[in-house]
């Protein structure tokens, strides 16, 4: 378990009290454990470096960092929200600003202490650095299934004259972009997949279960389900079989028995090798989608929400898009992208949610207006 800084467990912290008094102290060292446990993390990992950001400020001005005043927590707002970058843009997003406030009042909860960030004083604060910062936010461009088809393409096309090495590579990224995109992922729900997760169907495809996401922290975890696909350069169970032979013979033999597999690129078109298909009990985790070497070896841990979203753009490059297009693209590129694809072939709102895990219709409005514009709209009824 990762500890946060400075905080001890809370019969430390609280003041004696009859009630805390009658709490053990193996039981109160629980409960604070517990508490800590109450996130992810990752969301454990952003909160001690928002902490550290805000120590060692106060460190600089001389003050107590915990506990601390609302007073001080705002100045130490309004200070960081007049530094700029080299280009004169603000260094931070009023969003950033938000989530060291919500990491301060945690520190402050664990250690027994008020949290300074719910003074009227600190909020509005907030709201004052959010209306005079107001922009619009910068959404990602979502990949549709003609780019991902594309991007699979010049693939393909670049693998059959390279490599052994670079066959891996584009075998997991073609995997990778058509579960992502049919499967409305984030890129950490990918890039925590496990072989475990994903589960054969004969009929339906593949149901793979995602056990945590971004709003899911409790992890009850949600099953999509990903469909055989018409053609097989675009079918995400084939992409999944032909990655999961790689996968499975570099856990089996290493990189000797990956160099044969793919010691010469596929001839022809492809042809679907998805039916049929049964999956064996993982005794182990087995990371789905790891790094590929340029050499063609398996890194033995996940691949990184980061790197997930590299990969996207550098094989968009590679197709051919756009610099601007390419800057705009990110691991989210292929959520957005399944949620604008669907609204364009008329799957309803009740449809895309079932799939995309989004539980407010107002998510799916905005992915509309702005990337389907024109449909369901009156103006296309304006007879232009």
């Amino acid at each position: 378990m990762t500890e946060l800084p400075s905080v001890r467990p809370v019969i430390e912290s609280v003041p004696a009290t009859a009630a805390v008094a009658a709490v053990p102290a193996e039981a109160a060292a629980a409960m604070h454990r517990l508490r800590v446990e109450s996130v992810s993390p990752n969301t454990r990992a952003a909160q001690m470096s928002d902490w550290t950001i805000f120590t060692r400020w106060c460190e600089r001005v001389d003050r107590a960092p915990l506990p601390a005043s609302p007073d001080v927590v705002g100045w130490f707002l309004t200070e960081k929200s007049s530094e700029v970058r080299p280009d004169g843009r603000a260094a931070y997003a009023p969003a950033t600003m938000t989530r060291w406030v919500a990491s301060i009042n945690k520190i402050h909860s664990l250690a027994g202490h008020p949290k300074p960030g719910q003074s009227s004083a600190v909020r509005e604060i907030l709201r004052g650095i959010a209306r005079t910062r107001a922009t619009p936010p910068v959404r990602r461009e979502p990949l549709l299934t003609d780019d991902v088809r594309a991007m699979i393409e010049s693939m393909r096309a670049r693998s059959a004259a390279g490599s052994w090495a670079d066959r891996a590579a584009e075998r997991r990224d073609a995997a990778l972009l058509l579960i992502g995109l049919t499967g409305a992922m984030r890129r950490s729900e990918l890039a925590s997949l496990a072989v475990s997760d994903v589960a054969p169907h004969r009929a339906d495809g593949l149901y793979v279960t995602i056990r945590r996401s971004k709003t899911d922290q409790a992890a009850a975890g949600r099953t999509v389900t990903l469909p055989y696909g018409t053609a097989p350069i675009t079918c995400p169970v084939c992409a999944y079989w032909r990655w999961r032979e790689v996968l499975d013979a570099w856990d089996r033999d290493g990189k000797p028995a990956v160099s044969r597999l793919l010691a010469e690129p596929e001839s022809g078109p492809l042809e679907h090798r998805c039916r049929g298909m049964l999956g064996r009990p993982e005794p182990t985790v087995r990371s789905l989608f790891r790094p590929v070497h340029r050499t063609g070896a398996l890194g033995a841990g996940a691949l990184s929400g980061q790197a997930v979203a590299s990969m996207i753009q550098r094989r968009a490059a590679a197709a051919g898009y756009s610099e601007e297009f390419v800057a705009r693209l990110g691991g989210h590129s292929l959520r957005a992208g399944f949620v604008t694809q669907a609204v364009r072939n008329d799957a309803s709102a009740e449809q895309i949610m079932t799939q995309s895990g989004h539980t407010d219709q107002r998510m799916i409005a905005i992915y509309s207006r702005q990337h389907a514009g024109l449909h369901g709209n009156a103006v296309t009824a304006l007879g232009l």
